[in-house]
């Protein structure tokens, strides 16, 4: 797989992460759960965006040059200073409250079902990265994908920590509203 063959494939990883999100985000009732969810999504919409210009700058160079990666941890810098703006503190207060009441339990728990895909698909993008990074042509392709792994791991980290959150308040509650019929 050449250099062009990574970008498209990151691409295409990036547009099932936003098809995901997004669907995600219309199913759920949970109105923080929701909000997470777009902002995951917005965030796979900008990846998609750079990748996008990258392959662009690629076709024409037909190499990787040093600028790009610089260029790349200027997008993510940028990227996590919103990170710590978006989040809002209220995203696990509603999930909470949908596990303590029955009628949404069977909701909850398909939330929580969204966040460990989400990071399953997460990690895939991280090993296929990763592998890139180990085959790469040249060191600053090499740099690059360790920067796409990145990328990557703080969406992974976030997406574990929502879920572990998720996971904990399922399990407080679940001896009360288990149904045989879920």
């Amino acid at each position: 797989m050449n250099d062009l063959d990574v970008i498209r494939q990151a691409i295409l990883n990036e547009v099932e992460g936003i098809a995901f999100y997004d669907l995600a985000a219309e199913r759920t009732s949970n109105p923080e759960v929701k909000e997470a969810l777009i902002y995951l999504k917005d965030q796979e919409v900008d990846h998609e965006a750079w990748l996008k210009n990258l392959f662009e700058r690629l076709l024409k160079k037909k190499h990787f040059e040093l600028g790009y990666v610089a260029w790349l941890d200027i997008q993510h810098k940028q990227q996590c200073e919103r990170q710590i703006k978006g989040k809002s503190p209220e995203l696990f207060a509603k999930a909470k409250e949908q596990f303590k009441d029955g009628k949404l339990f069977q909701t909850a728990t398909m939330d929580l079902a969204v966040f460990k895909i989400g990071a399953l698909m997460e990690q895939a993008a991280i090993d296929f990265y990763s592998q890139a990074a180990d085959k790469a042509s040249s060191p600053e392709a090499k740099a690059l994908y360790e920067r796409l792994v990145n990328w990557e791991k703080d969406h992974l980290n976030t997406l574990n920590e929502i879920h572990e959150t998720l996971t904990n308040d399922w399990l407080e509650n679940y001896e009360f509203f288990h149904s045989h019929d879920m």
